[in-house]
């Protein structure tokens, strides 16, 4: 190869080099805008950084002059994942198509699904930094419970802020019985359960010497984050999952789950009755969601209802709701069968809950069980929170997604290299 040839090359590759960070700088402000901006008020640049991601891959692999490989399995995946929810759109216009309609605004959250392929080819793990990103959202969260504390004149100004953009909601909430929380509430908070498994995971890896510690701190404080965004969500999770994760991912497993029961069990007596309190179905929260039941009871009566869903986006009258007219309730699960019919609720939830399945049941080599750990803990949250099908649960799931194929592909390659 020629001298001129040689720098030519280098030239190519650099210029290759150079849009492949500038995709994962695009990556990191569009995390930052999913965490800090979830309803897209504040600066509104969601939409424009995501595409601008898949713009500069595109133009990459075009001034590559190659096509990317990709995993057949996650193709089969995003399409399926994207297809259900435009049927259920088509299915509604076909039916009904009367306004007010909400399925093409939720049907973005869906397209966000694209990002797991987009970071399968570029290789891109965004893990670590959505941790990072948490990180700062947690101490968010814990200084502005200090500074409102500390100042409480201060409250007016920021229920202002969170009313107008959406990003932190302050409540007294009294569940009765003398149990009073103090929250603030950033809406993205429930995203902490991510940053719990991942800091477990790096401490687990390294627990000894100063990253040990390091990343223990992490996790108390998204842990002691979650517990002052007071909900009842949150500070089940910020308890119990480092238990559960100490309880399966635990190098001395005989002792340290003997520790983490007989710390679960020692929690539970402690704090038996603020729990009963929380859970008590005459609270008003639980109690609407318990009358919601009798809605969805009524409305999935219907055969074709139950069979088809009424369809994406759709709105409904919530008798639990005094007659409201919405498009959706916090019962997530019991809203995938309204909108999708029986057939396409079953679907999306075996595609939910497939990063779990594989990990845990096919691809027992896997390096992401703790993470899928944390996941699992944040499916378990949308069970009754409508965050799910947002930003926030998609950038998860197609964060998982991405890294449980990219690890398939590396197994793979191993055990190729093994037969041979």
């Amino acid at each position: 190869m020629s001298a001129h040839a040689t720098v030519s090359f280098d030239a190519e590759a650099g210029r290759a080099t150079g849009l492949a960070k500038a995709v994962r700088f695009a990556l990191v402000l569009f995390l930052l805008a999913c965490v800090f901006d979830p309803a897209d008020r504040l600066l509104g640049l969601k939409v424009y950084l995501f595409l601008l991601a898949w713009l500069m891959t595109a133009f990459r692999w075009l001034w590559l002059g190659t096509l990317p490989r990709m995993h057949p399995g996650l193709i089969l995946y995003t399409a399926i994942f994207v297809l259900v929810p435009v049927l259920s759109i088509a299915w509604y216009w076909g039916t009904n198509g009367s306004e007010p309609f909400a399925g093409f605004p939720l049907l973005k959250a869906y397209l966000l699904m694209t990002l797991a392929m987009l970071l399968y080819i570029e290789r891109i793990n965004l893990l670590p930094h959505l941790a990072a990103i948490l990180n700062v959202l947690a101490l968010c969260v814990i200084g502005l419970f200090a500074v409102l504390e500390r100042w409480p004149v201060l409250h007016p100004a920021v229920n202002l802020f969170g009313a107008t953009t959406g990003i932190v909601l302050l409540h007294e909430r009294d569940y009765g019985s003398g149990v009073v929380l103090s929250q603030v509430y950033f809406v993205t908070s429930p995203m902490l359960a991510i940053s719990i498994a991942y800091y477990f995971d790096r401490w687990r890896l390294a627990s000894h010497g100063r990253d040990g510690w390091r990343n223990l701190a992490l996790i108390g404080l998204s842990s002691l984050a979650m517990m002052l965004a007071g909900t009842r969500n949150n500070l089940a999770v910020a308890v119990v999952l480092p238990l559960t994760l100490l309880f399966l991912g635990a190098r001395h497993k005989i002792a340290t789950r003997v520790l983490a029961i007989g710390f679960g069990f020692t929690l539970l007596a402690v704090l038996g009755d603020y729990i009963l309190v929380l859970l008590d179905p005459n609270e008003y929260s639980n109690n609407l969601k318990l009358a919601l039941l009798s809605d969805y009871g009524e409305l999935l009566s219907d055969p074709v209802t139950l069979l088809f869903g009424q369809g994406l986006g759709a709105y409904h009258s919530w008798a639990a709701r005094g007659d409201l007219y919405y498009y959706l309730t916090e019962l997530t699960y019991l809203e995938l069968v309204r909108n999708f019919g029986a057939l396409g609720a079953l679907v999306m939830f075996l595609l939910l809950v497939f990063p779990i399945v594989y990990v845990f049941l096919i691809n027992r080599r896997s390096s992401e069980k703790n993470v899928v750990v944390g996941y699992a803990f944040y499916l378990g949250m949308c069970l009754s929170n409508p965050n799910l099908f947002s930003s926030m649960g998609m950038l998860i799931l197609a964060i998982v997604l991405a890294n449980v194929f990219m690890t398939d592909t590396v197994l793979a390659h191993r055990w190729i290299k093994e037969l041979k």
